[in-house]
């Protein structure tokens, strides 16, 4: 299953960086690692998950280029999440039921999308599967498989730091039937495993305390919403639904209605065992849940700590159904294929602007076709605004000055042309300027940019003076 989905994934993968982060790995890449919270040295952004740019290191040193280094690490991440998800459901239900939803799981629109570009989100998946299916298996047992399982969980932090935070309730529901000498040494182990990513990121990245100061600086600054902020939290809540219905298609929706007719039964006084799976499967769900809906999420992959965690637990909902006869068995596998070949057509035959391989050509396409223009102006009279895909924009214009602009922001700041300037809005979030005799060209077919001749003289533009974001510090 790991190695059939790893090969899907192979005719689709994307060989432009995909967004702002994406460059900030690139940057790591090619000019080393350092974690800084100003953008000229963030190689990448805090906390820097060091492992995941180690292993796409390994890409480079194969003769990769960085875009197609940072995708093979999320390909063989898809893999991987596929296996331990099939692992997972196995605890559960039959081989039968575990297959269809692994094979839903890999076909889903979202899982396929980030398991195709350059960006970390899909090893949430097997890190987040692994070390439960780890914890889950290590409680009640004896010293040494506990400390193993914290000693694992420590070091796996290294390619996403967040799964220290989200798995932590789960890491003591391990530890806790475990004697006081267990409990010492999975302290201990999980602190020897984190050692193995904050070392070489702490003096790479100019010492502990400016490491640490950094990385807590990004977590703190990620929550944009307090408890009192209902708007923030129902934009939170939206995107969150939207990802999780695009992670799981109709089998989201089987997951909470089996899942409140389980809850109501539990209620009424009914007996139904299983309560430890129960408790399993909240505490591995609820704390990452909690956060992405109160504090933040900034984008769809987010979710992949939960996807296969629902999929385990949609397993485990299904098994009494699937077990009353044969019938309901083979009902229960033809609803979950049903739910894959829909979320495979929806990615390589649909349309949407996100979820579909149409999408990830469609970024390539646009990235090839506006740099090739923009370098067909004069580089000494051509200044380029752009927003989200600002890095993008300047990994591929190195020679061109790009400056952040977003139309939407509150803040602005006054910019001094000193002589006749053509400006470029690379994409239309960009465009906060009112005055110019503003054209458009079309650069590819459905692909246009907006240009305004300028002269001499001070702009407005939106959003925070970052200065050049094509400049990058040298080690």
């Amino acid at each position: 299953l790991g190695i059939v989905t790893a090969l899907s994934r192979l005719p689709f993968a994307t060989d432009r960086l995909w967004e702002w982060d994406s460059v900030l790995y690139a940057r790591a890449l090619e000019h080393g690692f350092h974690v800084d919270d100003v953008l000229a040295g963030s190689r990448p952004h805090p906390p820097g998950y060091i492992f995941y740019v180690a292993s796409a290191a390994i890409g480079r040193a194969l003769g990769l280029d960085s875009d197609h280094a940072l995708v093979a690490v999320s390909i063989i991440g898809s893999g991987l999440a596929v296996a331990l998800c099939y692992l997972l459901c196995r605890r559960f239900a039959g081989p039968g039921l575990s297959v269809a939803l692994a094979v839903a799981f890999a076909a889903s629109p979202l899982v396929w999308l980030h398991g195709e570009v350059a960006m970390p989100y899909i090893l949430l998946a097997p890190i987040m599967t692994g070390l439960a299916l780890v914890f889950r298996d290590a409680r009640g047992g004896g010293i040494r498989q506990i400390a193993l399982a914290s000693l694992a969980y420590g070091a796996l932090a290294g390619f996403r730091q967040d799964v220290l935070l989200f798995l932590f309730p789960l890491w003591l529901w391990l530890i806790a039937p475990a004697s006081a000498r267990s409990r010492l040494a999975a302290a201990g182990a999980l602190f020897l495993g984190g050692l193995a990513w904050f070392i070489p990121s702490a003096v790479l990245s100019d010492g502990p305390v400016a490491y640490v100061t950094r990385s807590l600086t990004q977590l703190v600054g990620l929550s944009g919403v307090s408890a009192n902020d209902e708007r923030s939290i129902a934009l939170n809540a939206v995107l969150v639904g939207d990802s999780l219905l695009w992670a799981g298609l109709a089998l989201t929706v089987l997951v909470i209605v089996l899942g409140l007719a389980r809850a109501l039964a539990a209620a009424r006084g009914q007996r139904l065992g299983d309560e430890r799976e129960a408790l399993f499967f909240g505490l591995w769900l609820l704390p990452a849940l909690s956060f992405y809906l109160f504090a933040h999420i900034g984008e769809w992959g987010f979710v992949l700590s939960l996807v296969p965690g629902l999929y385990g637990l949609l397993a485990w909902l299904l098994r009494p159904i699937a077990a009353r006869s044969l019938v309901a068995h083979r009902a229960a596998v033809a609803t979950v294929l049903a739910s894959a070949v829909l979320g495979a057509g929806l990615f390589t035959l649909g349309e949407d602007p996100v979820f579909s391989r149409a999408s990830l050509a469609a970024h390539d396409r646009a990235t090839d076709a506006k740099t090739a223009y923009i370098r067909s102006l004069p580089a000494a009279s051509t200044l380029v605004l752009a927003s989200a895909e600002a890095l993008v924009a300047s990994y591929y214009l190195p020679d061109r000055p790009i400056r952040y602009s977003n139309a939407a922001a509150h803040a602005a700041f006054d910019l001094r042309i000193d002589a006749a300037t053509t400006l470029v809005i690379y994409e239309r979030a960009a465009r906060s300027l009112s005055g110019g005799a503003w054209r458009v060209v079309t650069v590819a077919p459905g692909i246009t940019l907006e240009l305004a001749d300028l002269p001499a003289g001070t702009v407005r533009i939106g959003g925070p003076d970052l200065g050049d974001v094509g400049k990058v510090s040298r080690p």
